[in-house]
């Protein structure tokens, strides 16, 4: 088992106007040159979860992304077949996989792994699922995991490249979560489950394995959500549902600094699910 220490969230909707960068520098009192927006909310988020913890610098960091840093590359095209000039340098930089990790790294003052994954799906819970891996078996002392992923327009279009359904709410956000293989000073523990289910199995699972909580994936269908609360025997954990890839790691975090008791999180993607559940063991 593994324990999260700090969560930081940041989480928007649609038709939510907030101007990212002067709110980053009133809350770290830095000015970060050469960012753009995504660098600016993963530099956020994992700045809020750190606001009351001292890092080893050896912390791994492990940032996970839907589509990555879109919005970048959507300038580097226009600026290429459209404007038909070579790519602005800080957006070339800005376009590197890990040049947000980069940024928070040096941010945090951490010198341990730093590793970007992008997948459109169970981003997430893959992260999460690595990071318990590499506690457990003491590759690492503690992981810093953040979850980042901006609004892309038009949203009709990105809804129609996620396979959403076109009443879906979207969103944007970046969310973080420290973690360690020590209960010491914990807010709760957490256990990705690494097994892959079907309806059914996880029906089993469910039946068997009592919570307080159940919350479910967005991409999770109303049918399919009756038949898992009726064997979960729990409540309903309500929250805003507008979507993006990373949106698990802001309902555990919302969960840890809100409730208290335990919340299974049922991710699904292209016909599998995956389980994630957070016993918390404070409450503030």
């Amino acid at each position: 088992m593994i324990y999260i220490h700090s969560v930081g969230l940041l989480h928007l909707q649609e038709g939510e106007a907030i101007e990212i960068k002067p709110l980053l520098k009133a809350e770290t009192q830095k000015v970060f040159r050469r960012t753009d927006r995504f660098i600016q909310l993963a530099l956020l988020g994992a700045s809020r979860a750190m606001k009351e913890q001292t890092l080893d610098e050896k912390t791994g960091l492990y940032m996970a992304s839907g589509q990555g840093n879109l919005a970048v590359f959507n300038r580097l095209r226009d600026q290429q077949y459209i404007d038909h000039q070579p790519p602005k340098p800080v957006d070339f930089i800005n376009s590197l996989s890990n040049t947000a990790g980069f940024y928070v790294a040096q941010h945090l003052a951490l010198l341990g792994k730093n590793l970007n994954l992008n997948q459109q799906g169970v981003v997430a819970y893959m992260t999460l699922l690595l990071a318990q891996n590499n506690l457990l078996v003491d590759q690492e002392k503690s992981v810093l995991v953040g979850g980042v992923d901006e609004l892309l327009h038009p949203l009709a279009f990105t809804r129609k490249f996620l396979g959403l359904e076109s009443q879906q709410k979207m969103g944007e956000g970046s969310n973080w979560l420290l973690l360690k293989r020590e209960e010491k000073g914990a807010l709760a523990s957490l256990v990705v489950d690494a097994e892959r289910y079907t309806l059914e199995t996880l029906q089993q699972k469910l039946s068997g394995h009592n919570s307080d909580a159940i919350a479910f994936s967005p991409r999770l269908g109303l049918q399919e959500r009756e038949i898992l609360l009726k064997a979960s025997k729990a409540s309903r954990y309500e929250y805003d549902e507008a979507f993006y890839e990373t949106l698990p790691l802001y309902v555990l975090a919302s969960f840890v600094e809100t409730q208290q008791g335990s919340l299974h999180y049922v991710e699904y993607f292209e016909g599998d699910y995956y389980l994630l559940k957070v016993v918390c063991l404070t409450h503030s």
